[in-house]
């Protein structure tokens, strides 16, 4: 499948950029008294052979589940947006914002009461890790009760596609053609690459429901290969993802996808486990949708 020169297309019409950024403290520290006693007793010549840092929250779970929402809210963003730049800017399409505007709130909001939790409670946890920690423990190596809450933030933030009609800047005609040129070329680099990054991901899947879909004979028998239900599940999702997000209108990708909808909608994962006919025909489509757009 093509992945290279799209043609040139009013992205900024159909598309806005998204800036997620959120950060969780860490609770580890540096023990530098530790790390010489390490290197010491190991008979090591450098002293930066061995660094060992605290788990200032070691046994507890309280911040375990900040970050897990924070993961699964980047998670989210990644599944419905593609990639922009090395910044970390996506490309979220503008039939979408009101669903995504949606659920980042909610995220927002989830992790906030997370936080808000977890800072009630702070003052207790450090108490009681002077006995989890021992002699590593340290009072100072904890943040404050004020400032533990800077530890902790989560934005994300909408802007438009720039496009070469913005610019502007007082160096001439000739070099401003020149900065609008480069500016095409670039939104249109980024483009290509946005919707690689599309289409890897459906091939990637492609490539496993083969796999996964594959039967293993061993001395005459039948074995077949385990696969979770997110085999077929995640397929589907994926194709409502590859259709949300085909900016350009590929056809080719449209195809794929609609094809491997076609194969998986009504299928239940329990009978791909089950009816070994059923799984050896859904695996022949899907090694057909591979091998028909070159993934």
């Amino acid at each position: 499948m093509n992945t290279s020169n799209t043609p040139r297309y009013n992205i900024d019409t159909c598309a806005m950029l998204v800036e997620f950024n959120a950060s969780v403290w860490t609770a580890r520290k540096l023990d530098k008294s530790t790390t010489s006693e390490v290197v010491a007793s190991k008979n090591a010549a450098a002293k930066d052979a061995a660094r060992v840092n605290k788990h200032l929250l070691a046994g507890r779970t309280e911040l375990d589940v900040i970050t897990q929402a924070v993961n699964r809210a980047r998670q989210y963003v990644y599944d419905n947006t593609a990639p922009w730049s090395d910044s970390g800017l996506r490309l979220l399409p503008n039939r979408n914002f009101m669903a995504f505007s949606a659920k980042m709130n909610e995220f927002d909001e989830e992790v906030a009461a997370l936080v808000k939790s977890f800072v009630s409670i702070y003052p207790t946890l450090i108490t009681a890790q002077a006995m989890a920690l021992g002699d590593m423990f340290k009072r100072d190596d904890y943040p404050t009760a004020n400032e533990i809450m800077t530890k902790f933030s989560f934005r994300v933030n909408y802007m438009p596609v720039p496009t070469s009609g913005d610019f502007r800047v007082d160096v001439g005609n000739e070099a401003q053609e020149e900065l609008r040129r480069r500016l095409e070329d670039l939104n249109s680099e980024r483009i290509d690459h946005a919707m690689a990054d599309v289409r890897k991901r459906l091939g990637e899947h492609l490539k496993r429901m083969s796999d996964r879909l594959t039967t293993d004979y061993v001395a005459g028998e039948a074995k077949s290969r385990r696969f979770h239900d997110s085999l077929v599940d995640g397929a589907l999702e994926l194709c409502d993802m590859c259709k949300t997000l085909n900016f350009v209108n590929d056809v080719e990708l449209e195809a794929a996808r609609s094809s491997l909808e076609r194969v998986l909608v009504g299928v239940d994962p329990q009978d791909l486990r089950k009816n070994e006919p059923l799984r050896q025909d859904t695996k022949k489509a899907v090694d057909a949708i591979l091998d028909k757009f070159s993934f």
